[in-house]
C-alpha cells in the first residue's frame, strides 16, 4: 500500500549520540531563517505520522520530527523513561544546531513535550499539547501495563496489516474516512515490539504533576471531543496545573487530530505560534 502523501516526507537521517551510543532517526525540513517546529509522535506513530504537517508548513516553518526510541529507524532504549528522553533529544537538538524551537506533541509525544518544557536545558518558545495527559504515575517495578501486554501479544500474532487496522479501529472506531484509516494504519504496521516496551515503560512510570509549575512558556492543549484514549478529566488536570495555558477542542475528532481535520489541526496550530 503506498499513500502519496507519504512520498513527500523528508528522507529519514540518523542523529548518533556519544553519551548514549545510541541512534536517534528523524526527518528534517530545514528552511533556513525560519522558526522549526518539532513534532513529537504518539504510541501508533513514528515521524511519518506528521506528514499532513510537513506539507502544511513546509514554506513557513523549519519542520523537524523525531521518531522516539524504538520507533522508526530509532534504537531501543533499556530501561527507559522519559527523562533519558528528554535528554536524547535535547543532545540531538543541538547537534543540529537548533537553539529555539516550538514543540507539537501528541499523545505520548505530549508527555515528552512537558518534560522538555520543564527542563532547564531546553530552548522552547511555545508547546502544543495534542491528546494528552500526565502519565500513568505507576512505580518502576510494576510489570508492564495490561493494554501494553495485549499489544504484544498481538504484535507477535498477528501480520503487519492487521496489527496496524486493528490499532486504528480500536483508537478511532467512528473513523469512515478510508484514506485517513489506510494513513494510520500503514504507519502503526511500522510498530515493533521494542517499540511496544519502550514507549509504553515511558508512560507508565511517567507522572508530570510536580513538573507543569516549572513550564512558563505559552501551551496549547488541544483535544477532540470524541477522543476515547485521554478522557476529559487528564487533559483538564494540564489545563489547570499549566500557568500559561489555553484550551482549544476540536469537534468530531477523535485521538488522530492531526489528520482527522488536518486544515482545522493546522490552523489552529499556525495561529497559535504566531500570536
Amino acid at each position: 500500500m503506498s499513500l502519496t502523501i507519504l512520498d513527500d516526507l523528508p528522507e529519514c537521517k540518523m542523529y548518533y549520540d556519544d553519551f548514549s551510543g545510541l541512534k536517534l532517526s528523524y526527518r528534517y525540513l530545514n528552511n533556513h531563517n525560519k522558526s522549526t517546529i518539532v513534532f513529537l509522535h504518539g504510541y501508533n506513530g513514528n515521524s511519518k505520522s506528521w506528514a499532513y504537517q510537513f506539507r502544511h508548513f513546509k514554506n513557513k516553518f523549519s519542520i523537524l520530527a523525531f521518531d522516539f526510541p524504538g520507533f522508526g529507524k530509532s534504537d531501543n532504549f533499556l530501561n527507559p523513561d522519559m527523562f533519558k528522553v528528554s535528554e536524547l533529544f535535547i543532545r540531538a537538538l543541538k547537534s543540529l544546531n537548533i537553539e529555539n524551537y516550538y514543540i507539537v506533541g501528541h499523545s505520548m509525544g505530549g508527555m515528552l513535550a512537558q518534560v522538555l518544557g520543564a527542563n532547564k536545558n531546553s530552548s522552547i518558545l511555545k508547546i502544543v499539547l495534542s491528546c494528552t495527559h500526565k502519565g500513568y504515575s505507576m512505580n518502576y517495578k510494576e510489570p508492564l501495563r495490561e493494554p501494553y501486554e495485549k499489544r504484544l501479544y498481538e504484535r507477535e500474532k498477528l501480520t503487519d496489516i492487521e496489527y496496524g487496522n486493528l490499532r486504528i479501529s480500536k483508537m478511532l472506531p467512528d473513523l469512515k474516512d478510508k484514506e485517513i484509516f489506510n494513513f494510520l494504519s500503514l504507519i502503526s504496521q511500522d510498530i515493533s515490539k521494542e517499540a511496544i516496551l519502550c514507549g509504553g515503560s515511558c508512560m507508565q512510570i511517567l507522572d508530570t504533576t510536580n513538573l507543569l509549575s516549572k513550564i512558563k512558556v505559552p501551551c496549547l492543549i488541544l483535544t477532540g471531543s470524541k477522543d476515547i484514549v485521554v478522557p476529559k478529566e487528564k487533559s483538564n488536570f494540564l489545563l489547570n496545573s499549566l500557568k500559561n495555558a489555553e484550551h482549544y477542542e476540536m469537534e468530531g475528532v477523535g485521538h488522530a487530530p492531526y489528520c482527522e481535520n488536518v486544515l482545522e489541526f493546522n490552523k489552529k496550530i499556525n495561529s497559535f505560534l504566531i500570536s
